[in-house]
């Protein structure tokens, strides 16, 4: 067999992917490398490629550097080709970061002058394993052959919820709320109700409101439980360590407590939050597994609305159309579904009631956030690894199950040497896995480790595993 064409292919070209490219150019000069994305731009990702003015990132600038140990690099390099007078407070435009991004990849080849890295056009359809090396087709035909791959693939659609009536190709509802044209035809007084009140639905009544739409915009939720805003924190010492809780009940009464302890002293909850967030995949991974499970069950909501913020300007937005009557929630499960006439009807039971209520719109979109559980995800990719036994889901179905280096673990329950995976896919066992500091150290940590891998002598043509 010929030597594999690529050393590292890199499937997914946004944050993470892009990272990890970065991370093993500034290494290594002599391995060949490759990106597989379909967009021909690097870091344009689903969160970075927004065009939206109202598409804000949800941390400031100051702590959005995509390199460990400069967290201030992205303020600076805004500053310069940006907007001087931007502050490390500031809550900068998603677009503006993935223009940041491609310029980290660009300034690396630059520094590094790599002839031997390709950013390859396309979609990954298919992984198999043949004499020790990885095949990978894609969508317009060609197979690349490496001798590590890495699934940078991000976030995954959400799953169409089960609903009586309700189809994935309903023509008035909108399985995912990034797809093309999502608000494309909507009557500007019209209706449109988001499934969800995360910050998947903040986005799509922030786009809506830049469309100058004037209609309502209904969201319903289990909950109804809505994203909290940022607000300049202060200091508070971390409080979390060896001898503390090891449950659900006993971690969430630790926080109230420090929250109490904290107001006391005129200090905001959010830097009590703030406080754990170093040792975050610490807690997690101290948890059992039924803990992590009652977690999932009873908190996970409110975690993510106290955790996971809304960029201030954002929030008075949001709050600016709920005053004006232009956003109304509401709360509870939807147990019918219809269309008529260009119209949606929703049937839902109030959260806490036994009586139903019926709710109309024009258009039904689903904000529910992205799906997990690896088995209902519909993707080629994946279904090929778990086919063929290269990976499975990770015990609370959060994402791949993988070591502590990203590998991914095969269906007998073995690490692989040559298959890995970094960001959202490996929530189920860091948890905090999908912001940028957590997936900066993750990439660089990746990197190395890979080189350590790829370094370790072959045996004719086990390039890295053995051939199945």
């Amino acid at each position: 067999m010929a030597h594999p064409q690529i050393d590292v292919l890199i499937i997914g070209g946004g944050f993470s992917g892009t990272m990890v490219a970065v991370q093993l150019l500034r290494r290594e000069g002599t391995l060949s490398l490759a990106v597989l994305d379909r967009s021909s731009q690097a870091g344009r990702g689903l969160a970075y490629r927004s065009p939206h003015r109202f598409h804000l990132l949800n941390v400031p600038a100051g702590n959005m550097g995509a390199l460990p140990g400069d967290p201030e690099d992205f303020l600076h390099w805004a500053k310069r080709n940006y907007d001087a007078s931007i502050q490390a407070r500031s809550f900068l435009p998603r677009a503006v970061y993935g223009e940041y991004l491609g310029s980290v990849l660009d300034r690396t080849l630059a520094e590094t002058g790599r002839g031997n890295f390709r950013w390859i056009q396309d979609e990954a359809l298919s992984l198999r394993r043949r004499r020790g090396a990885l095949t990978v087709q894609c969508e317009q035909g060609e197979g690349l052959v490496a001798r590590a791959v890495v699934l940078a693939t991000g976030n995954f659609p959400p799953n169409t919820p089960v609903i009586p009536g309700l189809r994935a190709r309903s023509p008035l509802y909108v399985p995912f709320a990034w797809a093309p044209n999502t608000l494309e035809n909507l009557p500007v007084d019209g209706s449109v109700l988001l499934l969800g009140s995360g910050l998947t639905s903040v986005d799509q009544a922030m786009e809506l409101k830049s469309k100058a739409f004037r209609g309502v915009v209904h969201i319903l939720s289990r909950r109804g439980l809505i994203p909290s805003r940022h607000e300049r924190t202060s200091s508070w010492p971390l409080f979390w360590n060896e001898h503390s809780p090891r449950s659900t009940r006993g971690l969430l009464r630790l926080i109230r407590d420090e929250v109490d302890h904290a107001a006391e002293r005129g200090v905001d909850w959010r830097s009590v939050v703030d406080a754990l967030r170093p040792v975050t995949q610490q807690i997690w991974q101290s948890l059992a597994a039924e803990e992590r499970r009652r977690f999932l069950r009873h908190a996970r909501s409110y975690w993510d609305i106290h955790r996971h913020r809304l960029a201030p300007e954002i929030a008075d937005i949001f709050h600016d159309m709920e005053a004006d009557g232009q956003i109304r929630f509401h709360t509870g499960r939807i147990t019918r579904y219809s269309e008529d006439r260009g119209l949606a009807e929703i049937v839902y039971r109030e959260r806490g009631a036994s009586t139903e209520k019926r709710l109309h719109a024009h258009r039904i979109i689903n904000c529910t956030g992205s799906e997990t559980d690896c088995r209902r995800i519909d993707d080629s990719l994946i279904v090929s690894l778990f086919a063929q036994g290269h990976a499975r889901p990770d015990p609370l179905f959060l994402g791949l199950d993988v070591d502590s280096h990203g590998a991914l673990i095969d269906s007998k329950g073995e690490p692989s040497r040559s298959l890995f995976t970094l960001g959202p896919t490996r929530k189920g066992s860091l948890w905090e896995t999908t912001a940028v500091p957590e997936i900066r150290q993750q990439a660089d940590e990746l990197a190395e480790h890979l080189l350590r891998q790829l370094s370790r002598p072959s045996r004719g043509n086990d390039l890295l595993e053995p051939a199945v």
